[in-house]
């Protein structure tokens, strides 16, 4: 990639941006977006897009202003050059846009809005590239200190724009009707099922494993409390879900059969292009831009220790040949009057030690075992672009788990790993159940 020269009016003499870097970021809660999206009218949507359309420079200014900050040498990155500049061209369209006064203007808005979303899909993976290219300039403290604010920032500005473009789909679709009834506002769920959702995120990784791995992986187990339901976005957790069992599943093999992995590794060589992947470029776009709440095709293998007919079906007469017997991923899930638990254990062997001071860090130089993000151009950070295989299902890029706690720590919760070198691992993921926080984009 050739490398971009940034203006220096974007650094040093740009006074419009001064003026929107100055105010400070208006948050909101996830309850705030229930409340304001139940019982819509046409003025109260008119009034989403104005905060919406208003909010967004500011929070991207902020941003920029990061950019600015960071060494020099930082900056000529092509890789963060071109971050700059798509952040620069987002926050110069967005500002510039006329106050929305009219349904119709609100259309005209969230059109943009789709398009900036389908953009800054590159986001992800150049930032990533372009802070590894510069490590050896930068302290590995820095880096992941940028990167943190930059996925948080990005993670609210997609659930401002996403909550805005559904409210007015389900606005053109339902009008007055309660649209609503299946739980649904907008991109948040008020009926979020826990073992649900740990069921869905089962099936596509399990799925994926078995596909790739030709064995029948590790079965997950499910315990702890029924019919926990709480209200989220279903994007982030089933993102982080996936990626917690994903890591476990792939241990597990790892340390019982090794040669599996390796065997798999090698016959996909340098083409990491999954082969059932479409290559339709508006519609993967599409369903990258927009927030989906992904649908299973089967269910998965998932067992229950006190329900007899949530026993573990029993494993095809060709794989089960060839699959050792892996211990299984318990998933547990508890809750209180004001939070959701989930722990999720493994006997994959643990994290070394020598790497578990480390898991929170984001790809340097220092860790060259993360090199596949140069294999994906376009990331949305969801659980669908792994199941319709637009990102290849086994792909290691050396992020998930610091998106994964990006995620779990927006909306107030937390990610916590506890590893026994040898043994195994359990994470822990707290979400807050009355949407009462507020985002946390610092």
């Amino acid at each position: 990639m050739a490398r971009r020269t940034i203006s220096p009016q974007h650094f040093y003499q740009n006074r419009i941006l001064d003026q929107y870097a100055y105010q400070s970021a208006k948050t909101i809660t996830l309850r705030q977006l229930v409340f304001f999206g139940r019982n819509l009218n046409e003025d109260k949507l008119i009034q989403s897009g104005n905060y919406v359309r208003k909010e967004l420079p500011v929070r991207l200014a902020h941003r920029i202003r990061d950019f600015q900050n960071l060494p020099f040498i930082v900056g000529t990155n092509s890789f963060i050059s071109t971050v700059y500049e798509l952040y620069w061209s987002a926050f110069d369209r967005l500002r510039s846009f006329p106050e929305i006064k009219t349904i119709e203007d609100n259309h005209m808005f969230c059109e943009t809005l789709k398009g900036l979303l389908r953009e800054h899909l590159v986001v992800l993976p150049q930032l990533a590239r372009g802070m590894m290219e510069c490590s050896n300039h930068i302290s590995q403290a820095l880096i992941d200190r940028f990167m943190y604010t930059m996925l948080r920032s990005r993670i609210s500005r997609r659930v401002l724009a996403e909550q805005q473009i559904a409210l007015t789909t389900n606005w053109n679709k339902y009008g007055h009707s309660g649209f609503y009834s299946d739980g649904c506002i907008g991109v948040v769920n008020t009926k979020c099922n826990a073992r649900d959702t740990v069921e869905r995120c089962a099936t596509v990784t399990r799925d994926a494993y078995r596909t790739y791995y030709g064995v029948e992986p590790p079965e997950v187990v499910f315990d702890g409390r029924e019919n926990v339901v709480f209200t989220y976005i279903p994007d982030h957790i089933e993102y982080v879900l996936y990626e917690l069992l994903k890591n476990s599943i792939r241990a597990t093999i790892e340390t019982y059969s090794p040669e599996v992995v390796n065997g798999v590794m090698e016959d996909m060589g340098s083409d990491t292009k999954a082969p059932e992947a479409t290559q339709d470029t508006n519609e993967t776009k599409e369903v990258q831009a927009t927030s989906s709440f992904a649908q299973p095709s089967s269910r998965p293998h998932f067992a229950h220790e006190t329900t007899p007919r949530s026993r573990p079906l029993a494993p095809s007469a060709t794989l089960a040949s060839k699959t050792p017997s892996y211990p299984p991923i318990r998933v547990t899930v508890s809750s209180s009057s004001t939070d959701v638990h989930f722990r999720i254990s493994d006997q994959g062997g643990g994290i070394p030690e020598s790497i578990y001071p480390h898991i929170w860090s984001f790809p340097s130089l220092k860790f060259k075992k993360f090199t596949n993000l140069d294999k994906v151009s376009q990331m949305a950070a969801t659980l669908r672009e792994r199941q319709e295989k637009i990102i290849h299902p086994m792909l290691k890029l050396g992020i998930g788990l610091r998106m994964s706690k990006v995620y779990c720590e927006y909306w107030g919760g937390g990610l916590t790993v506890f590893s026994m070198d040898g043994y195994g691992t359990d994470a822990y993921i707290k979400i807050t159940r009355l949407g009462n926080k507020e985002e946390n984009i610092v």
